[in-house]
């Protein structure tokens, strides 16, 4: 085999090697600004969500009466919950995964992303929380109060003497 040969095929090879070394970077460079997009836009949703909670929550006192008579506001609120928990735990999952790839280094941003999405996660589901247990205890402060007399602890005999018609 001639150098001339020899020196072709390393050239080519050096060029295969750097071609699929530029494509892989910049496969990842992509799938980095894909997964930042989806980040930001989740975080903002996330932090969109919380606000409407909270806001909710400082306008329950404008209503006298109970808001949630069948505890239906209150189940779809926990199932709220529930979603927003199993993705923050999804996120945590994907934050560590994205700090257990070698490829990845901080200024790519990938880590903070991750983590200012959890924290609104955090946030959504501690404002959904709170609106859950404010609208419970409205609707208790709200619910129409029973007429008849009151009884004091040492009067439940009499209570249940009321009760049974005795």
């Amino acid at each position: 085999m001639t150098t001339l040969t020899r020196e072709r095929r390393e050239l080519q090879a050096f060029s295969a090697s750097v071609t699929a070394g530029a494509a892989r970077s910049l496969d990842l460079l992509r799938d980095i600004e894909i997964t930042l997009a989806w980040l930001n836009r989740l975080t903002g949703m996330l932090r969109a969500d919380a606000e409407f909670a909270e806001s909710a929550n400082a306008d329950l006192g404008a209503t006298a009466c109970p808001i949630d008579p069948d505890d239906a506001i209150q189940d779809a609120l926990e199932n709220a919950q529930r979603e927003v928990k199993a993705l923050y735990e999804i996120l945590i999952d994907k934050r560590q995964a994205g700090r257990d790839d070698r490829r990845l280094t901080e200024d790519d941003g990938i880590e903070a992303a991750y983590t200012e999405a959890i924290a609104q996660a955090a946030d959504l589901h501690n404002a959904i929380d709170a609106l859950r247990w404010n609208i419970g205890e409205h609707d208790i402060d709200a619910a129409p109060q029973p007429k008849g007399p009151i009884y004091a602890a040492a009067d439940v005999d009499a209570l249940f003497d009321d009760l049974l018609g005795r």
